[in-house]
């Protein structure tokens, strides 16, 4: 039997993602990237980020996912801006965000889980 078998399957360290016409590769973070992924979801909420991701009404919980995809996206790829010209990806009209929103949800959200998942529990093995 081969041992390889039962262990973990690392995570890919980037993920590739397409958003409009552009194709854009994001890196796992380092942890000062993760500091500032976290810094930012605390001032775009006014420091309510937990209160809307927890909240069971619809509109929190979607200010929550937006706020969490912004931040990250600031930081792990800042040229998106300039790609979809705006000073902020706040500024996005709703059309806009949603593509942004969907390619952050089915792609990258998967990816940290992943991560997450590995990072909570590293000596455990898969059966």
């Amino acid at each position: 039997m081969n041992e390889g078998t039962n262990e973990k399957k690392m995570p890919l360290r980037s993920v590739s993602v397409r958003i409009g016409n552009n194709d854009y590769t994001i890196n796992y973070p380092n942890t000062g990237q993760l500091i500032d992924i976290d810094v930012l979801k605390a001032q775009f909420s006014g420091g309510n980020y937990e209160k809307l991701k927890y909240s069971y009404d619809a509109g929190f919980l979607r200010s929550a996912v937006t706020i969490d995809a912004v931040a990250t996206l600031n930081v792990l790829l800042p040229q998106l801006k300039e790609d979809l010209t705006v000073k902020s990806l706040f500024a996005l009209d709703r059309d806009k965000m949603e593509m942004v929103l969907s390619e952050y949800i089915a792609k990258i959200v998967p990816w940290f889980e992943e991560w997450d998942q590995l990072l909570a529990n590293p000596n455990d093995k898969q059966p």
